[in-house]
């Protein structure tokens, strides 16, 4: 109520003030016209005139309403907040609990794990072959008398024996044990392999005077002066009288 009473003077003050100044002009014309109007041109007195007429009509328009509720509650006029310039918001939080894609392995081609691995089917070779057919050619005699000096299935001496079946098999060998030793690649003993020559000095002096041919697991085949063309283990006797083998294939 008090604003109220407030405004209501200052509203009568602002109408009193250009009654009030129209009231002094006039009567200071009055009193001194000559005065005035000779250090007064006409625009100037016109100038006087517009701006007396254009006060009057203004005091005696009505004045617009104050709001009193503007008045005693101000509108907050505080801009919001904004974000500084150089904030950089921060990154999302991305979710790494996928499961990762496994990537498939190259497999090798066929081709080349067949080229790079040994076959386990690979053809015997063409020492084996030899050696087979050698050794199925000496048996076919098993039995055959002995003859001293013999080179054919009617009677074999040990080294008619085996010149004999090499011949048959393609391969020429000298005729008596001691020119045999003296061919082909010398083995150990425990590399023989089936095929070669196992040589023998029956008179124990170092001197080749026997041989036969080996046929594998510790045996061979020879003409033997007691019992013809038979098979002998390698045992304690034979290797009392070893002299050494050779590999003619």
């Amino acid at each position: 109520m008090k604003k109220l009473n407030i405004l209501k003077n200052i509203k009568w003050s602002l109408l009193l003030i250009p009654v009030f100044t129209a009231f002094l002009f006039v009567t200071i014309i009055t009193a001194a016209p000559t005065t005035i109007t000779q250090k007064m041109n006409t625009q100037e007195i016109q100038t006087i005139a517009v701006v007396s007429a254009q006060a009057a009509k203004n005091d005696t328009e009505p004045q617009p309403k104050v709001d009193s509720q503007a008045v005693a509650s101000p509108v907050n006029t505080k801009s919001p907040s904004t974000t500084l310039p150089n904030s950089t918001p921060a990154p999302a939080k991305t979710n790494n609990t996928s499961t990762p894609v496994k990537k498939a392995q190259p497999q090798p081609s066929r081709s080349a794990s067949t080229s790079s691995t040994p076959s386990t089917t690979t053809a015997p070779s063409s020492q084996q072959t030899k050696a087979s057919a050698i050794i199925a050619t000496s048996k076919q005699y098993i039995g055959v008398k002995y003859v001293y000096g013999g080179t054919t299935p009617a009677g074999f001496d040990c080294s008619g024996f085996v010149k004999y079946v090499f011949a048959k098999n393609g391969i020429s060998l000298p005729r008596v044990s001691r020119d045999q030793f003296n061919v082909g690649t010398p083995v150990s003993f425990s590399n023989l392999r089936p095929g070669d020559l196992v040589f023998f000095s029956l008179a124990k002096n170092g001197v080749v005077d026997h041989e036969g041919i080996y046929v594998g697991n510790g045996q061979f085949i020879n003409a033997s002066s007691s019992k013809g063309v038979t098979i002998y283990t390698l045992g304690s006797y034979w290797k009392s009288v070893y002299v050494g083998a050779k590999r003619v294939l």
